[in-house]
C-alpha cells in the first residue's frame, strides 16, 4: 500500500475495535511497540507517549547497537576457556 501511494513505508498502524484499539509503532527499523489501550483513552494521548517512548527506545538502540561495533571494547568473557565452564558445570 506504501508503494500505491508513493510512500516508503508507514510506521503506524491503528486498528480501533468495538471496546479494545491497538497502536502498532515501528521503532528504528527494528522493534515493533504495541500499545494495547480501551475507548476511554484519548488516542492523542497514546500517540503523544508512544511518540516519546518511541525517540528513547530509538536513542538506547543505537547506543546499544555503538557497543556492541566497537570494535576496542572488550568482552569480560575473552579469559573464559572451554575446560573453565567445564569444571565449572562438573560435580
Amino acid at each position: 500500500m506504501a508503494k500505491l501511494l508513493r510512500e516508503n513505508e508507514f510506521t503506524t498502524q491503528f486498528h480501533e475495535g468495538e471496546k479494545q484499539n491497538i497502536h502498532i509503532q515501528l521503532v528504528g527499523n527494528r522493534v515493533i511497540l504495541v500499545v494495547i489501550f480501551d475507548n476511554k483513552t484519548s488516542l492523542g494521548l497514546v500517540r503523544l507517549r508512544v511518540k516519546k517512548a518511541s525517540e528513547e527506545l530509538n536513542g538506547i538502540f543505537e547506543a546499544l547497537l555503538r557497543k556492541v561495533q566497537d570494535p576496542s571494547r572488550e568482552t569480560p568473557f575473552a579469559e573464559i576457556t572451554d575446560d573453565d565452564i567445564d569444571n565449572l558445570f562438573n560435580d
